[in-house]
């Protein structure tokens, strides 16, 4: 099918890119700034997504059979945290509207393990692992625009009942070649307890993309996506009672290395698991 990747240079969007033209998708990458460096697949369309026209204008130009929305601002700080959240939601709200009227059959949009709202500081699951139905308010403007987007895709299900519509809450994405950042972790554990040592292999991301992209959900579906393992050397019940006041509560079927995140419900609706582990390098 043709499919538009919005976001395809990004760090996740290549492997999205990459992974649909191996499997015999047509893509066009829509995105502010081409990367020839890359070598990616398919064709680029240079779109302002919170310009709603150019939004409107390059969809019906190239009229696909899905979209994969990833473009975001991924910056949570060191920014005004209103040209983050402006820029995400209005971003989302144009290319999901679009593509509602455009009559888009499949749309796979990139939520965030943040929209759960348990990465704000000191916040913890009600027990690990935990799956969608976690969530808490979040002062994070990022986060907030990652939910938000959640519930722009409620709406639209309604209006669009023959479009399908995925969420995926992405865990924090590692590109292949960056493992080696989790060294200085291993020693200061502190540097990665805000996600519970969580993480994504980017390939994972693009292998997530298409499984949702391929499936045969209806209505509007968010699912969670991350490594089935953490990244981190220690166990996992010794770090959160350690950095999080004792907690304690984990599941009785709950194994060392095992992820915080489950990703069971991804599994069910579209056959997906993660295949790619740093302790497999």
């Amino acid at each position: 099918m043709r499919v538009v990747v919005t976001g395809g240079t990004g760090r996740a969007g290549q492997w999205v890119v990459r992974n649909l033209a191996e499997a015999g998708h047509e893509v066009v990458d829509f995105d502010l700034a081409d990367r020839p460096d890359l070598q990616l697949p398919g064709e680029f369309c240079r779109v302002d997504l919170t310009d709603a026209g150019k939004v409107y204008d390059a969809l019906f130009q190239f009229r696909p059979e899905g979209i994969c929305h990833l473009a975001a601002n991924p910056a949570p700080g060191g920014q005004a945290q209103i040209d983050v959240f402006d820029n995400n939601v209005l971003s989302a709200h144009n290319i999901l509207q679009a593509a509602g009227d455009l009559g888009v059959a499949r749309v796979v949009y990139a939520s965030s393990e943040m929209a759960t709202g348990l990465l704000t500081d000191g916040t913890v699951p009600d027990r690990i692992p935990f799956d969608e139905s976690e969530r808490r308010p979040s002062p994070n403007a990022y986060a907030l625009s990652k939910y938000l987007s959640e519930v722009i895709a409620d709406s639209l299900a309604v209006r669009y009942p023959d479009t399908a519509w995925v969420g995926l809450r992405i865990n924090n994405v590692i590109p292949p070649d960056t493992y080696g950042r989790f060294e200085a972790e291993w020693d200061d554990p502190s540097l990665s307890k805000g996600n519970f040592w969580s993480y994504i292999d980017a390939r994972d991301v693009g292998t997530a993309y298409r499984a949702a992209l391929e499936g045969t959900s209806t209505g509007h579906e968010v699912c969670l996506i991350a490594a089935a393992d953490t990244r981190a050397k220690r166990g996992l019940r010794e770090l959160m009672a350690e950095h999080y006041d004792g907690y304690d509560r984990f599941a009785d079927d709950y194994t060392d290395p095992r992820s915080a995140f489950d990703c069971t419900k991804m599994s069910t609706l579209f056959g997906w698991t993660p295949s790619h582990s740093w302790r497999d390098r």
